[in-house]
């Protein structure tokens, strides 16, 4: 099924550059042509290993997304969300999804327009776009709307617009709900809000949220995935959809989703 793979590592990170030589070498022994620059994978690519952590696959799926290639993890730490396969277990786990037995899923990620950046950009987020409080202890203001309809105005420390991806990531920390990556829904959370009434929303993911900052007069910067991180000003609207393209995310055939959340979060575990 994959006569082309693509590996990408975690920049500057000596492990990552060893587990990589090691499985480059050991998927090449198949007959594998194996791309190891990433300015060089393409649509031509069949297959794209990210190895480091859920970080390094975040990344590397907001830069593929377009392209359509499927995506395994290898965790070189703890076990991740995204990134599954331990570094012990790689060489059996490709074995099996270079032969076809593998259990793939589609994940979603969210579109991000800023009102006044040039015509037509946007920005990918996998986990969740954030906005939040530059430095300052003052709260933020701003109003929300799904699909030009007027839900809220709210004072909090920010808001998270979130994918089932990102349910465990901020917006677990935020008090929000965790949604299985099977569902299309977009989770809404507000981080410390002044009014406790304002719960966490699930909304169908094919809504569109507008966000508008009222009171910027403290600094508030919106970032995605935890990164690119930019200043926003007065009066200024972000809209945030569903993008058009998925990740494939492919996974060793006994992959459970709830025992990995059973062993992140300590589920059932004695205190």
């Amino acid at each position: 099924m994959f006569s082309t793979v693509g590996i990408v590592t975690k920049p500057n990170d000596p492990l990552s550059e060893k587990t990589a030589k090691e499985l480059c070498q050991h998927i090449e022994s198949k007959g594998i042509h194996v791309i190891k620059e990433r300015n060089k994978i393409d649509s031509g690519t069949d297959l794209i290993i990210a190895i480091g952590g859920d970080g390094t696959l975040l990344n590397t799926a907001r830069s593929v997304v377009d392209k359509n290639i499927p995506m395994v993890g290898i965790n070189l730490g703890r076990l991740g969300f995204l990134a599954d396969i331990k570094v012990d277990d790689m060489k059996s786990a490709m074995d099996q999804v270079l032969a076809g037995v593998f259990t793939e899923e589609k994940r979603f990620l969210l579109s991000c327009e800023i009102d006044g950046d040039s015509a037509g950009k946007h920005y990918l987020a996998f986990n969740d776009v954030v906005i939040h409080r530059k430095e300052r202890l003052r709260m933020i203001e701003f109003d929300v709307y799904i699909d030009d309809s007027f839900i809220n105005t709210q004072r909090a420390d920010g808001l998270i617009i979130a994918t089932p991806t990102g349910s465990t990531a901020y917006s677990l920390s935020s008090g929000g709900p965790i949604m299985h990556p099977g569902i299309e829904a977009i989770g809404i959370v507000s981080i410390c809000p002044h009014t406790m009434s304002h719960r966490p929303l699930i909304v169908p993911s094919n809504k569109e949220i507008t966000v508008k900052i009222r009171d910027v007069e403290e600094g508030v910067n919106i970032s995605f995935d935890g990164h690119d991180s930019f200043h926003l000003k007065s009066d200024q609207t972000i809209k945030i959809k569903q993008h058009i393209n998925f990740v494939n995310l492919l996974h060793p055939e006994d992959y459970d989703y709830f025992q990995i959340l059973r062993n992140k979060l300590h589920w059932g575990g004695k205190f």
